[in-house]
């Protein structure tokens, strides 16, 4: 058991584990949402960063200022 599922199990006393009916719990929808929130934000750091490159450092990684422009302004795909 990971430290989260122990938390949460001592929480509301009693352990969490997926069984063959159900397949989701209440720990792995937790994991799916914090896993999608740090590439959410690794996502969106990225980003800015790029958006904050000068003309010569795109130069450097072979990358015009328009190339930059239009990956910036990707949505992020959501796959959970």
């Amino acid at each position: 058991m990971g430290a989260i599922d122990t938390i949460l199990g001592k929480m509301i006393g009693k352990a969490f584990e997926q069984t063959g009916s159900a397949p989701v719990t209440i720990v792995s929808l937790w994991r799916r949402a914090c896993q999608w929130y740090l590439r959410w934000s690794e996502y969106h750091r990225t980003r800015a960063q790029l958006r904050n490159l000068t003309d010569s450092e795109l130069a450097d990684i072979g990358i015009s200022r328009e190339q930059a422009d239009e990956e910036s302004a990707r949505p992020m795909r959501f796959r959970f």
